[in-house]
């Protein structure tokens, strides 16, 4: 036998706060049953209800997020962490864990002159520590309900603790009872006074054996396991954002240095300007992914911790801890999915960048350059079927109607091209009227630009730039779009002479749809190389930023005949749709997720589908207006889309 006691040893995490990471003080439980200090909790409690939040009535836990209200609403808010119950057991440990490091010696020994007699069991009760004599001689005749802890060492194994059982905190009782109905534990007065009218109660020992026998804890447990490695995947992409962030910022810093170094000292307040809303930038988007990293990482490492412990606690077939683990690790599965649900609508790449303009002959606000910040969709990391949202199931419903038409147009507006813009303004090309137009999302006329030939579909090049193709004469016409003005910046010829219809951006080129049916890259100086040959005219094309590929929409009627195709860099087609559900397609788009979205003219239709076109549903019919629909453009969780010769932009939502 050791020379004296140590107490058990515990695992670590179960006594560390998740928010100061420090060891918990004046332990607090939430009903998800996530323990803090009642400090930390206080200060996040404010932290999180100040400003706009600060008439909220609940507040979310920091671990999985789950909407807690507090337990006397009435009290103000600094008052709300106090409120919630101090978790006995925790308390505990500590206080366990803060002995450990002492050798434990027998109190009654030492009270007749042996100092060193080491102690083999404690008394919570009382407190002090017995030998096995004195506590058969002196603790077992007075005390015979003691909760009793063994500390003997027993050569370096693991020492066995008694754990007590603990106590209900409104009768003082033991919790020997489980309702199922109501997934409580409670003592036998809370079951006679609360829950006699429920269908199932049981003793926790039989609930523990049911869920130790039972699929519940293992397809929990594998649901953890699972969650746990999709949260692996984001964590190390949000780390490597931070890292490409971090780098990017240092070279645009030495950029800006660079270009100082050529200008005269008058430009020491432009360079200022410049940099400070650089390093602005920076900090925002770098507090913005570092909140994400760390809320995602409390979240796995939460998830961990309930997995081991699980596993452990069933291995010691401690029914009362697999309960609440049970319990736990079921709340933080369902957080997992709602933070993964919610992280899709806004999971972009962050990309700053300072641009140099050319030309230093005019020291306007601009000679410094400018800070431009590009965020791109970013696919999804992992393949998580179980918290992947089913695309059949959201909804759409129209949000916004606008007639298009100004009083500079002669003619009725033919609209064959839209692109929504990330600014939520919209760019409509109106080929009857030779005209690219310009409004908000809320049917506002911003500004318009006259185009040489006749415009067709538009794309996106980049934030504040589309390009539309034009026929008669054949070529692609670069547009700015600032300050809600339009601008021509450049023209391409077709060095091919062919008349453009449809129209893309990827890689610094354009892909262009022709007549005839053929898809051809085009680079700035109007060299035209042929990709595919189409039995039909391609007249919309799309970027998919998800697999990198050119999406054609091609216009056939014949039934088992392409409707939908995909064209990769390396000249390699794929049939994503035959004529069916759609023919006659026209205008095509795809969500950062790579759903795919396409206009039936001939069918009266809009229809989305996932991106390998697996799975289909009409989004629109003709009873909702869609008549020769033609042009459709997606932003975020909206799309708009123009129906042939109508003079109306009408804008929908997916919710």
């Amino acid at each position: 036998m050791a020379e004296g006691g140590h107490p058990p040893e515990l695992d670590l995490h179960l006594l560390e706060c998740p928010i100061c990471l420090e060891r918990l003080q004046k332990p607090k439980s939430l009903p998800c049953l996530h323990c803090f200090c009642q400090e930390c909790l206080g200060t996040y409690i404010t932290k999180e209800l100040s400003g706009k939040m600060v008439s909220e009535t609940s507040f979310p836990c920091p671990v999985c997020r789950r909407v807690t209200p507090p337990v006397n609403p009435v009290e103000s808010k600094d008052k709300w962490a106090e409120q919630f119950p101090t978790n006995a057991v925790i308390q505990d440990l500590i206080q366990l864990k803060e002995r450990s490091s002492e050798l434990l010696y027998c109190k009654p020994c030492q009270t007749k002159g042996h100092m060193t007699t080491p102690a083999i069991f404690c008394c919570k009760k009382m407190s002090e520590n017995f030998c096995e004599t004195c506590k058969i001689q002196h603790h077992d005749i007075i005390h015979s309900d003691c909760d009793i802890l063994d500390i003997t060492g027993y050569g370096g194994a693991r020492p066995i603790q008694e754990k007590s059982v603990p106590r209900c905190d409104q009768h003082d009782e033991k919790k020997v009872w489980y309702c199922e109905d109501h997934q409580l534990l409670g003592c036998q007065i809370c079951v006679f006074k609360d829950h006699r009218r429920c269908e199932v109660v049981t003793t926790a020992i039989d609930y523990f054996q049911e869920l130790k026998d039972g699929s519940q804890l293992a397809d929990m447990q594998n649901m953890l396991k699972k969650n746990t490695e999709v949260f692996d995947l984001i964590v190390k992409d949000f780390n490597e954002q931070l890292q490409t962030l971090v780098q990017n910022h240092e070279i645009a810093l030495q950029s800006i240095t660079d270009l100082r170094q050529k200008v005269d000292k008058r430009l020491n307040t432009l360079q200022k300007d410049v940099t400070d809303k650089l390093i602005a930038s920076f900090k925002e988007e770098k507090i913005n992914m570092e909140a994400s990293l760390r809320q995602c990482e409390r979240l796995m490492n939460s998830m961990l911790n309930t997995m081991k412990s699980s596993v452990t606690a069933v291995e010691g077939n401690d029914h009362i801890e697999t309960i609440v683990l049970y319990q736990r690790g079921q709340a933080e599965v369902e957080s997992c999915k709602t933070m993964i649900t919610e992280m899709r609508k806004s999971y972009t790449s962050v990309n700053i960048k300072h641009h140099v303009i050319s030309g230093l002959g005019n020291l306007g606000d601009d000679a410094m350059g400018k800070i431009i910040i590009e965020k791109q969709p970013r696919r999804f990391p992992g393949n998580h079927c179980d918290i992947k949202p089913p695309l059949l199931e959201r909804k759409v419903k129209e949000i916004g109607k606008f007639n298009i038409k100004v009083p500079s147009d002669k003619y009725n507006c033919c609209v064959l091209g839209v692109v929504y813009l990330p600014c939520d303004q919209i760019v409509v090309s109106d080929t009857d009227n030779n005209k690219l137009k310009l409004f908000t999302d809320k049917g506002q006329f911003l500004d318009e630009l006259t185009i040489r030939g006749r415009p067709h579909d538009v794309c996106l090049v980049d934030n504040n730039t589309v390009a539309v193709a034009v026929y008669s004469p054949g070529g692609i016409r670069v547009v700015k779009v600032e300050a809600s003005k339009l601008s021509l910046s450049s023209e391409i010829r077709m060095s091919n002479g062919k008349a453009c219809y449809g129209i893309t951006h990827t890689d610094g080129r354009f892909i262009v749809g022709t007549d005839g049916g053929g898809v051809y890259s085009v680079t700035q100086d109007g060299v035209a190389e042929l990709l595919h040959q189409y039995n039909s005219t391609c007249w919309s094309l799309t970027h998919d930023p998800v697999k990198g590929d050119t999406l054609v929409s091609v216009s056939n009627d014949i039934p088992r005949n392409v409707t939908v195709s995909r064209l990769s860099a390396d000249k390699g087609h794929t049939d994503v749709m035959k004529v069916g559900v759609v023919s006659g397609a026209r205008g095509i788009d795809v969500d950062r997720e790579g759903n795919i979205y396409v206009c039936g003219y001939s069918s009266d239709n809009v229809i989305q589908m996932s991106g390998d076109g697996t799975h289909v549903r009409e989004l629109l019919t003709s009873s909702d207006g869609m008549v020769d629909p033609w042009a459709i453009s997606v932003n975020g969780d909206k799309f708009v889309s123009t129906n042939f010769n109508d003079n109306h932009i009408r804008v929908f939502e997916l919710y």
